[in-house]
């Protein structure tokens, strides 16, 4: 009896003793099965995503800019999230020119870099269209409140004066081929032509809304209307001084233009890049800024505006 009870008390003291041995190796099993199951994680995870540098502005960076390394900074992404072009150097954008501007945020990727031929402006045009600068100044311009990626809606105005200024490149062709010829009856005499009189221009200045939808690609920093904060330093009151100062003497813009023939009266057409090149030369050109939702006009709708008829209109109106 006495040996029953002294082996019973083994067992119970060995069960005991397994048990606290089995209790103090559960916690570093744990961590070790966890670290491995971690760096498991980190190894797959390196395999499907393999994160790579690129470069990226670190601030808002206008075209033009020259880029250096305040303006731009290393960004680690998935390698599959990464640009054909994008380029993984500081060094490889320090000294170059940024044709597109850049938010926060944004790659910095060979083809929005100047030195490129197929960068910045001729990769955002559609095929059929051209990148074409006109001159503004704040009245013609809106106030420099456009900014790249706007649509205007262009306002042509073109005086007579401009016709009698320049006949000799508005009809610089020789006279004989605005001549109707005349045929004689009496046989062996030659019938003298008798010149086909040139349309008399109009005697008043002329305004109409002509092309709308017009894209702008590129709007110069000095042109661009710009408040600065209260308690601004000054240096930049007198950097904004100069600028306003600039966009008074006014300025060019430059636009994505379509080569394809319009409408600008009913039955007469001409294609808009002309137009504009010959409106910004020897007429005068407004823009006005589109909503964001654009502007559908039919060109049945639009009223070309004489000035002529139209002060005759409210001088008559004014002796009624």
């Amino acid at each position: 009896m006495l040996r029953i009870v002294i082996n019973q008390k083994l067992i119970d003291f060995k069960r005991r003793t397994f048990n606290m041995q089995t209790k103090k190796r559960s916690p570093i099993a744990a961590i070790v099965l966890a670290v491995i199951i971690g760096l498991l994680v980190i190894a797959l995870l390196n395999g499907v995503i393999r994160p790579i540098q690129v470069v990226t502005a670190k601030v808002a960076i206008a075209p033009g800019t020259v880029l250096t390394d305040q303006l731009v900074e290393l960004r680690t992404i998935p390698m599959g999230a990464k640009p054909a072009d994008a380029l993984t150097k500081i060094d490889e954008v320090t000294g170059k020119i940024l044709a597109v501007g850049r938010a926060p945020g944004d790659f910095i990727v060979s083809s929005v870099l100047g030195e490129i031929a197929g960068a910045g402006i001729p990769a955002e045009l559609p095929k059929g269209h051209v990148a074409l600068a006109i001159h503004v100044d704040l009245a013609s311009g809106v106030a420099g409140l456009l900014r790249a990626g706007q649509t205007v809606t262009v306002i042509g105005m073109i005086s007579p004066d401009v016709l009698k200024q320049n006949a000799a490149t508005v009809f610089s062709a020789p006279i004989s081929e605005f001549t109707s010829p005349i045929v004689s009856l009496t046989p062996g005499v030659t019938a003298t032509p008798t010149p086909t009189p040139t349309p008399a221009p109009p005697s008043s200045p002329l305004a109409r809304l002509a092309i709308t939808g017009i894209r702008v690609l590129l709007v110069p920093q000095s042109f661009r209307y710009e408040e600065l904060p209260t308690g601004s330093s000054e240096e930049q009151l007198f950097s904004s001084a100069r600028t306003n100062a600039s966009a008074q003497e006014g300025s060019v813009i430059v636009l994505d233009v379509p080569t394809g023939l319009i409408e600008v009266t009913p039955g007469f057409k001409v294609d808009p890049a002309t137009l504009l090149a010959a409106l910004d030369q020897y007429g005068i050109i407004h823009l006005a800024l589109e909503p964001a939702t654009g502007l559908n006009l039919d060109v049945s709708d639009v009223v070309t505006l004489n000035l002529g008829e139209l002060y005759t209109e409210m001088n008559d109106y004014r002796k009624k």
